[in-house]
């Protein structure tokens, strides 16, 4: 009886240390939000032509590649006027920056920059 109930244990101890576990998501491929963080002026040229110019700084541990910024032109009340798009050139290396310029219409108005899309990579390329 001794020798049943050993092996018993033993036969559900070993089932319940290989079964797998179930673990609670990680977001790994989290938003940009959360780790690109663009910072901008209006800046105008000798020419007269209004840009949008800043850096957008990657806080993340990964590197971000393939970036795409959305300038958004605002009217009065945050209202929609106008939208420009670019993509950074290069990469934004973990815990760096990286310069973006985006031509825009009119250096009085109101602007914001978001990221629309980024690519995550955690090995050099």
């Amino acid at each position: 009886m001794w020798l049943l109930r050993r092996s018993l244990t033993t036969v559900i101890l070993t089932l319940t240390l290989s079964a797998p576990t179930i673990a609670p998501a990680q977001d790994l491929g989290a938003s940009s939000g959360a780790y690109l963080r663009p910072e901008w002026s209006v800046e105008r040229t000798q020419a007269g032509r209004a840009h949008v110019v800043g850096y957008l700084y990657n806080s993340g541990i990964r590197d971000a590649a393939n970036v795409s910024l959305r300038v958004e032109q605002l009217r009065a009340g945050d209202e929609l006027a106008a939208t420009y798009r670019t993509r950074v050139m290069g990469d934004v290396l973990s815990r760096n920056r990286a310069f973006f310029d985006v031509p825009v219409s009119s250096p009085e108005a109101t602007y914001r920059v978001i990221v629309e899309s980024v690519s995550w990579f955690n090995e050099c390329r």
